[in-house]
């Protein structure tokens, strides 16, 4: 017989009574058991709140919206001391009319000596049934003529030189030098080189000419630009271009 006060020790063989497992390990001296919050060994690692999961795939960050009037993705330009509407018009004034001024006297000069002594002869033709008349010009001199074309040759080589080769080396022309403005690529702030200036000066004559709004346009422009530097992307800025190093 048993004591009955004594525990009753489980049946191995009964049914329904799971066996004991283990006792968990204790921690050895000196180590301190695991603090709240600290995962165990083996336990499941989860980001942080707001980060994708371990081994999702990663995008790149949307960048954000490009100020107003500025192409989506583009930097923003640089900022230039832009030129005055007033210091533009002086150097247009001075390239157009000083800069090609000898070749204006020389052709000046070359007209007065062809025609001074010129004089217009016209000729009548009548009948019975019609009536016309001839005018002619003798008299003429064939060396003020020379002179003449040579002059007006000259005032479109300085013309060229001035607002194609100079001002595309340099970024100013003689007028723009005077005035101490420049006109640069928007981009990098460099000349623009001949090829550009010269579209740049053929855009300026035929905007110009078909609208005169083309040259008030840098009065409400935030960059004093007219529309032949819209389509070049240049602009006109105070002072000269820095040399290449």
């Amino acid at each position: 017989m048993s004591d009955p006060n004594q525990p009753q020790q489980p049946d191995p063989a009964q049914p329904g009574t799971p066996p004991a497992g283990p006792p968990p390990p204790q921690p050895q001296y000196g180590q301190q058991p695991p603090q709240y919050g600290q995962p165990q060994y083996g336990a499941p690692q989860y980001p942080p709140p707001g980060q994708p999961p371990y081994g999702a795939p990663q995008y790149p960050q949307q960048p954000g919206y490009p100020p107003p009037g500025q192409p989506y993705g583009s930097p923003p330009p640089p900022a230039y001391p832009y030129a005055s509407w007033w210091s533009r018009v002086g150097a247009y004034l001075l390239d157009r009319i000083v800069v090609p001024l000898p070749g204006y006297l020389l052709a000046g000069l070359g007209a007065f000596i062809a025609f001074k002594d010129a004089r217009s002869v016209t000729t009548t033709y009548s009948g019975d049934y019609y009536y016309d008349s001839d005018s002619e010009l003798t008299n003429v001199n064939g060396v003020g003529i020379a002179i003449m074309v040579a002059g007006i040759l000259l005032a479109l080589a300085l013309l060229v030189w001035n607002m194609v080769f100079r001002q595309g080396n340099t970024g100013q022309t003689l007028g723009k030098k005077w005035l101490s403005i420049s006109v640069v690529r928007e981009a990098d702030g460099r000349p623009l080189g001949p090829g550009m200036a010269f579209v740049r000066w053929l855009l300026l004559w035929i905007l110009g000419d078909l609208c005169f709004l083309n040259f008030l346009w840098p009065l409400w422009d935030p960059r004093h630009r007219c529309w032949h530097d819209m389509l070049v992307t240049s602009v006109v800025i105070k002072g000269a271009v820095a040399a290449p190093q």
